[in-house]
């Protein structure tokens, strides 16, 4: 039996005392009606002495099985010195039964002989069953109430009682037997029951595990193993309904700059570990409470709580902090930086659905326009937000209500001082107002008008292209294309019936793109300029220098006409002249044209013109003018018997 486990002790002990309790009643009854059912002999006041004893065990036993059951029912388990105290008991009730048969052997009449051996032996048959909880007791307990009275009628000498006595004796080790069966078939019960509870239990702690790892794999961004979307909504719905309206919580919205290219430069993988370190370093920076979610891509939210203590401008810094720290890969170093939007609850939103996407906005409104740690949500945000919204649904409806029109800056030949070529710049003329094609475009870019604008710019500049070489027939032109309309794969056939239609040869047309174009998918976008060039198109690269592959373009397309960004221009006298120098050594090489634009000073003009560059550019020479205004200054060149050739360019 192995009672070294407190739970089959406690099982044993609990058939023990269940079984006790019909055992004390039968012996009761048993022994009142033995000590006080024969009068007529002369034991009479040692039988009562004897019940009396036997009572007060009785007794004794009743209190002790209460107790137990009251110990056990508050939770208690059961204890080895239970079992040892109810086995006294039980052997002690034995010893009083034994020690009545022999003591009325040589006193009582046969009646009263018979029916004590009658009584034990059926208390010796009643304890195989009522204690089968442990086998040695139940063995003991029937020896000792029937061999002591069995062994004493065979040893007595009367020959009538030896074959009660053979009997008794054998009916002793029959029940020693039965004893033996019944306690192991209740042992082995007792342990196939553990077993079960046992497995039943590790099966219910393994489901609960299981349970608990699906609902935290739900509720997990695997990657990052931070709150997804749908957990993140959740627990700050919560946690926002259960706060009082006078605490101050905020929304977060962080987006990394740069993510995307060192995701495409470097691959997936490297940008999967980008991504987990910034998790972890957004879990070092929130340190009171907030609730980290990955919302998607390269976009996290954190909800935050606002103390005397502990301001958001803390946890904007920190954010900003952790993150800027180089990023150590197996084989990179990658520099990272984010933008961060912040949104107050409840000043500026009741509902997170609202401070979130107010959020989101402000993270938006910061990049490529602010160097701060972060956005904060504001009137005056909010009116310039509505403004954007307002005038995205303008442009859409800009070619449609002839809104737009094109003017024209002039290039100027750096030797001979004469225009050589114009830039036509896209103008918006909006509710009597011009909005800034810096405002206008990225709005045309971000909701898809730029495609419909993009033609009608290119169909009016080769229109304007033909009404010029009406009276200049040398005259060329370029137009600026913007990588969204890259994404028509019809676009190189469509260019192509435009200048068809208006009878321009495509040599007469240059397209002029920014390399930073290129940051996207670079192989289909040679493939499409390759076309271009194919069919006699000319390419202009604009704004050389402030891509992100530079050299690999020039190399990779063979350009026909390179544009110095101003900023180099502006930066002559610094380090700006080594960029224009070494543009112009490698032109030589690469048989490519070179414009510097942005210049505004005499000095910058002789600079330029002294290092050898061919056309020049700014407010020096020209403002943008109007296509009469232009045609006038190109009849009085004409006039002088000049011969320009004309580049024309195009922004859209």
């Amino acid at each position: 039996m192995q009672l070294s486990d407190p739970q089959i002790l406690h099982d044993h002990l609990k058939l023990l005392y269940r079984s006790a309790i019909p055992g004390i009643a039968i012996t009761l009854v048993a022994s009142a009606g033995l000590a006080f059912g024969f009068e007529d002999h002369s034991g009479k006041h040692y039988k009562l002495l004897w019940w009396l004893s036997l009572s007060a065990l009785i007794v004794c036993r009743s209190v002790d099985t209460y107790l137990w059951f009251k110990r056990t029912n508050n939770g208690a388990i059961s204890r080895i010195s239970d079992l040892y105290r109810f086995s006294s008991g039980v052997l002690l009730t034995a010893v009083f039964w034994a020690f009545y048969c022999l003591f009325i052997y040589d006193k009582a009449e046969i009646t009263e002989l018979f029916t004590a051996l009658v009584t034990v032996s059926a208390m010796a048959g009643g304890a195989a069953t009522i204690l089968s909880g442990h086998k040695r007791l139940s063995q003991i307990y029937t020896l000792l109430l029937v061999l002591p009275i069995s062994l004493q009628i065979i040893y007595s000498g009367n020959d009538a009682y030896l074959l009660l006595g053979m009997l008794g004796i054998a009916y002793a080790f029959v029940m020693f037997s039965v004893a033996q069966t019944a306690a192991q078939f209740t042992e082995h019960s007792i342990m196939l029951r553990n077993e079960h509870n046992v497995l039943l239990k590790t099966m219910e702690e393994m489901v609960e595990q299981r349970t608990k790892k699906i609902i935290e794999l739900s509720q997990r961004d695997p990657l990052t193993q931070l709150l997804n979307r749908r957990a993140f909504i959740e627990r700050a719905n919560q946690h926002l309904a259960q706060t009082d309206p006078d605490n101050q919580y905020a929304i977060f919205f962080l987006d990394l700059d740069g993510f995307k290219q060192a995701n495409d430069s470097f691959g997936h993988g490297v940008g999967d570990e980008v991504l987990s370190q910034v998790a972890q370093r957004i879990e070092t920076a929130c340190q009171h409470g907030e609730i980290i979610c990955r919302w998607g891509g390269d976009e996290f939210i954190i909800l935050a709580h606002q103390t005397k203590d502990y301001r958001f401008e803390e946890l904007a810094i920190m954010l900003k902090k952790q993150i800027n720290l180089p990023i150590v890969t197996a084989q990179h170093v990658i520099h990272m930086d984010c933008s961060i939007g912040v949104a107050k609850y409840p000043e500026h939103g009741q509902s997170l659905s609202d401070l979130i996407s107010l959020a989101d906005l402000s993270m938006y409104s910061r990049k490529g326009t602010s160097n701060d740690d972060f956005v904060m949500f504001s009137d005056e945000l909010e009116q310039k937000i509505k403004r954007e919204i307002y005038l995205s649904k303008a442009i859409m409806q800009a070619v449609e209500k002839n809104q737009l029109r094109l003017v024209f800056q002039p290039i100027i030949q750096s030797n001979s001082g004469e225009i050589a070529s114009v830039e036509a710049l896209l103008r918006w003329d909006f509710e009597g107002a011009m909005v800034s094609p810096d405002t206008f475009i990225p709005l045309a870019q971000k909701n898809g008008a730029i495609k419909d604008i993009g033609y009608w710019v290119m169909n009016e500049a080769v229109q304007k292209l033909a009404q010029l070489q009406t009276h200049h027939g040398a005259i060329k032109m370029s137009v600026n294309v913007s990588v969204i309309q890259f994404e028509d794969i019809h676009f190189v056939d469509k260019v192509y019936d435009i200048v068809v239609q208006h009878n321009v040869s495509p040599s007469d047309l240059h397209i002029e793109i920014t390399e930073s174009v290129f940051s996207k998918n670079k192989l289909a976008l040679i493939s499409m300029v390759k076309a271009f060039q194919t069919l006699g198109f000319l390419i202009s690269i604009d704004d050389f220098g402030t891509g992100y592959s530079s050299l690999s373009v020039i190399q990779d397309l063979h350009v026909n006409i390179v544009k110095i960004d101003r900023s180099f221009v502006i930066n002559l006298h610094l380090k700006g002249i080594d960029i224009v120098k070494a543009v112009m050594v490698m032109s030589h090489g690469l048989n490519y044209r070179i414009v510097a634009e942005g210049v505004e000073t005499r000095q910058q003009a002789s600079t330029l013109t002294t290092l050898g560059i061919h056309y020049l550019q700014g407010y020096l020479f020209d403002k943008p003018l109007e296509f009469d205004v232009l045609l006038d200054r190109l009849m009085q060149q004409s006039n002088q018997q000049q011969a320009p050739t004309l580049l024309y360019s195009a922004n859209s």
